[in-house]
């Protein structure tokens, strides 16, 4: 993924937000409440839009330092008197630096398109609105499907893949009824009924010894192929 660079005409664009990420914050003003994301990816993808946005985090700085340098260059070659017109210029290409820091986060935050070939680090699947500067929010990975941060056992709102239950997300180990109502899964019993007793063809009343039979009277104490049946009076010795 290429990065957009800083260009040499910065953007006269002042920000008053303040960007997060797990590298560095911005400067600025920070509003009272923090916004909650109804959706945010799995471990695996903010791991990779951790990346993405530390690139923006690091152009930035640069971006900061340069112009921070040539603000005191002005003014130490001007013996003070340049100062003034060098704080102006250095606040507006501030405002650039960070203009472009925010155009870098919105391009981490594309969401991915199979036909373009473009896997976003930040947001595999749109589920939802984007929280400005935070990482990933409104977003959740490709496999898992978008619920709401309402229903239990999701994570902020995304269902991960194979719990997913008609509007509802199982819990691991429960499956999805037909009815659409997650259910715990019951362990495996085995009802199958036994065999019935073969069938007594033997005519007279005997008793049935392998293919063969008894006389009425004997008992089938063995069979063998090569010797036949061995009826016994009492097959106990």
């Amino acid at each position: 993924m290429n990065i957009p660079a800083f260009t040499a005409q910065a953007s006269l664009y002042r920000t008053s937000n303040r960007y997060r990420s797990s590298g560095a914050e911005c400067d600025g003003s920070m509003p009272a409440q923090s916004v909650v994301a109804a959706y945010i990816p799995g471990p695996e993808t903010m791991n990779r839009c951790s990346g993405c946005i530390d690139v923006c985090v690091a152009t930035r700085d640069i971006c900061l330092v340069k112009v921070g340098i040539e603000v005191l260059e002005e003014c130490g070659g001007t013996l003070g008197f340049g100062c003034l017109g060098a704080i102006g210029w250095g606040y507006i290409q501030t405002g650039g630096c960070y203009a472009h820091y925010a155009e870098c986060f919105g391009i981490c935050h594309i969401p991915s398109v199979d036909e373009l070939g473009w896997n976003s680090p930040c947001c595999p699947k749109v589920c939802g609105i984007h929280t400005p500067g935070s990482a990933g929010s409104g977003c959740c990975d490709l496999d898992e499907t978008c619920v709401g941060s309402d229903v239990p056992n999701t994570r902020d709102g995304c269902c991960p893949a194979g719990q997913y239950c008609a509007g509802n997300c199982c819990a691991i180990g429960e499956i999805c009824g037909s009815d659409g109502i997650c259910r715990t899964q019951p362990s495996f019993t085995d009802n199958t009924p036994p065999p019935p007793p073969p069938v007594n063809n033997c005519i007279f009343g005997g008793a049935p010894c392998g293919p063969k039979c008894c006389p009425p009277g004997l008992q089938c104490c063995n069979y063998s192929a090569q010797f036949g049946p061995d009826c016994r009076t009492s097959c106990v010795h």
